[in-house]
């Protein structure tokens, strides 16, 4: 027969420290608060003119389609929406990279090689001195957050 498991000073300190451990984790950031200014978005905030959005996404396909290079005309099919592109050139692009109708097949290229061309695509259609774009995956999470140009 099997003796059970005894408890003993440690076991109990140790499940105490593990406790604590878990508990101060339960105060952190959930996904839906907002990052602060000047911190990434790990997650594709709402987007209140989702029309105007993508009006941006189309302005930027065709500008890409005119002059882009090859790569960057391969990924821009994949921008759905590009949300708050503010007066300081930031921007959160939404794509269907990892999703959509037609997934990254590319064996050279994987998915977070589309997003980089897709972020150097908007730095360079952007006219601003400076800002910041991050281009998020057919699920909103952060595939590049705030890459600066």
């Amino acid at each position: 027969m099997e003796s059970p498991v005894r408890r003993t000073p440690r076991t109990a300190a140790a499940l105490l420290v593990l406790g604590a451990v878990l508990l101060s984790g339960t105060t952190a950031c959930t996904s839906g608060d907002a990052a602060p200014p000047g911190e990434a978005q790990g997650v594709l905030p709402d987007d209140p003119d989702q029309a105007r959005s993508r009006h941006n996404a189309q302005e930027l396909r065709a500008w890409v389609a005119r002059h882009g290079d090859a790569r960057q005309r391969e990924a821009i099919g994949r921008v759905q929406r590009i949300i708050r592109v503010g007066e300081k050139g930031d921007a959160y692009v939404s794509t269907d990279i990892n999703g959509g109708r037609t997934p990254v097949r590319d064996p050279l290229r994987d998915p977070l090689e589309a997003a980089d061309a897709v972020a150097e695509a908007f730095a360079a259609w952007k006219d601003a001195d400076r800002g910041r774009v991050s281009v998020y995956d057919v699920f909103g999470n952060a595939m590049i957050a705030d890459r600066e140009f």
